[in-house]
């Protein structure tokens, strides 16, 4: 281990606290926010519309009156017929009229009103829909959706013990019963069965936990297998503010899927599944994880689509400003892509991600743009204080696209470790599709068994693909070696644009090479309550 000990750079573990954006909790019109949005419902492609939802109203009081005001535009010169059953529609300040066909044109301002069941933990799905007038267009229908949630908090709360030998054994008996704030422990060395939680939501202040009740990392309580239904292990629907501490997810088709905001998985083992963890892309927001280990998930099957361990995604409509983290977590031995996330905001921090030695192995962090749609503002990636362990024959990782769509956005790798084993030849880093921007700083590299030559980044976008028409692409402070080599361009052409390319105050010492012997010794144990060694 002496060779840690001439790093430059050393790791620094944080603690990142996450502020929640603001939800509406409104019980009369006049104290629900009403600034106008501006939603694009212009052609994204094949003469498709943009999505354009609403953001979702949470934690409102039963029976609250709740509002939206936005302008629309790119509704093009055929106008748009809106329908809406039970919405009370103002157009450019007119009188609110509700069940009428109304005649929608480019740059309208609409202001929206529904009144909520007056009960608690009722979820809706209000619909704006429009119809085509362009006998041109694919599609004749065209919906914007809008969600709402009264607050889940008909009593007190209370806490709950499953177990074998218990009154209620599995999860599933007590569902309908819970509301925001209960705690349900789980008995140690005991299966459940797997779980799909639709419906049941905690509040910000008062979520719902989900707690194995051992201090025994090995006799932490396991839901194994998937649903009847879809092969979940354990699914939050629509089930906000959700807690889940100390438990194993293994054996299923998913074994985690969050479709949901405020969700927090913490010391939670995920294995053995086609994918590990899924955050969807509509109707999910706000996803930590925290100690998390996840093993042998991923992969290709004969007919299936590619598994992958953590593929995440926002809702950038319903839950806009929404941030993914990944923290003092260990992720090796998977298959597929390691880190797929398509996150508004990502934060991967802190961490210990191992690419797999199966062949099917591909990225470790693959940080690309929304599946198939178009986020203006751009999309957030930060990579800081990682060891990231590349081993054949993964792919290195990506940024930017993977085929569907650019993320637009900024992307930072900052003091991480790159431990690069022996036979390992790609690139660190790759860039595809449009980005905004790249930056490496304050990272170091250090090589396993025998050393190689080693090449930083490639970038593969034209100028034309980059946000702003050319790269803006930084390196700083990095720890490298005398024949490294930092950048190489795949797409430069006579007016390729170099002036934002900056590169400056590398160190370049000799080869630092370790065994996989004392990789081994800093590694995280596998099973146990993981443990991010600083180096």
């Amino acid at each position: 281990m002496n060779f840690m000990f001439r790093f430059q750079h050393v790791l620094i573990f944080i603690i990142f606290s996450l502020f929640y954006s603001e939800v509406i909790n409104a019980s009369t019109i006049d104290n629900v926010k009403n600034e106008c949005l501006v939603k694009d419902v212009s052609s994204y492609q094949w003469g498709v519309r943009h999505v354009a939802n609403l953001p979702a109203d949470l934690e409102l009081k039963p029976g609250a009156i709740i509002e939206k005001c936005f302008t629309v535009k790119g509704v093009g010169k055929h106008p748009l017929i809106l329908n809406a059953k039970g919405i009370s529609i103002s157009v450019n300040g007119s009188v609110p009229v509700s069940d009428q066909p109304l005649e929608i044109q480019e740059g309208d301002t609409l202001r929206v009103r529904v009144q909520v069941y007056n009960k608690y933990n009722s979820t809706l799905t209000h619909r704006l829909t429009f119809e085509e007038t362009d006998s041109q267009r694919r599609r004749k229908i065209y919906r914007i959706i809008w969600n709402s949630q009264t607050v889940n908090t008909p009593r007190k709360p209370k806490t709950w013990y499953l177990g074998p030998s218990r009154q209620h054994r599995q999860l599933k008996e007590i569902l309908h019963q819970l509301v925001a704030g209960d705690t349900v422990y789980l008995d140690p060395n005991a299966v459940y069965e797997p779980v799909e939680i639709k419906n049941i939501s905690g509040t910000k202040e008062l979520p719902i936990r989900l707690i194995g009740n051992t201090k025994d990392a090995g006799s932490r309580p396991i839901f194994a297998g998937g649903t009847e239904r879809f092969n979940w292990t354990l699914a939050l629907r629509n089930s906000h503010n959700w807690r889940i501490d100390n438990i194993i997810l293994q054996d299923g088709g998913l074994c985690f899927r969050n479709e949901a905001t405020n969700t927090e998985l913490k010391n939670v083992v995920v294995r053995r599944c086609s994918t590990g963890v899924l955050s969807t892309d509509l109707n999910s927001g706000n996803f930590t994880m925290s100690n998390v280990e996840v093993t042998e998930s991923g992969g290709k099957k004969n007919g299936r689509p590619w598994g992958h361990a953590v593929y995440v995604a926002s809702d950038q409509h319903a839950f806009p400003g929404s941030v993914f983290v990944l923290k003092n977590s260990y992720l090796h031995g998977n298959r597929g892509n390691i880190v797929k996330s398509r996150f508004e905001n990502s934060l991967i921090q802190n961490n210990w991600i191992e690419s797999g030695s199966d062949r099917q192995a591909k990225y470790l962090l693959e940080l690309i743009g929304y599946d198939q749609k178009y986020d203006f503002a751009g999309q957030q990636f930060e990579v800081k204080n990682n060891i990231i362990f590349m081993r054949p024959p993964g792919l290195g990782s990506r940024v930017g696209g993977d085929g569907n769509s650019g993320s637009r956005g900024d992307v930072l790798f900052e003091n991480n470790l790159f431990l690069i084993d022996k036979g390992f030849e790609r690139t660190i880093l790759r860039t595809f599709q449009g980005i905004r921007s790249i930056t490496l700083r304050n990272n170091s590299v250090a090589f396993v068994g025998s050393y190689s030559k080693l090449l930083w980044l490639t970038d593969e976008i034209s100028d034309s693909n980059w946000v702003e028409g050319r790269p803006h692409i930084t390196f700083e402070n990095n720890v490298t070696t005398e024949d490294s080599i930092l950048l190489k361009r795949d797409e430069v052409t006579t007016s390729d644009d170099r002036s934002f390319v900056i590169v400056h105050d590398s160190l370049e010492l000799a080869p630092i090479i370790t065994s996989i012997e004392n990789i081994q010794k800093l590694r995280p144990q596998k099973g146990e309550y993981i443990e991010i060694a600083s180096f």
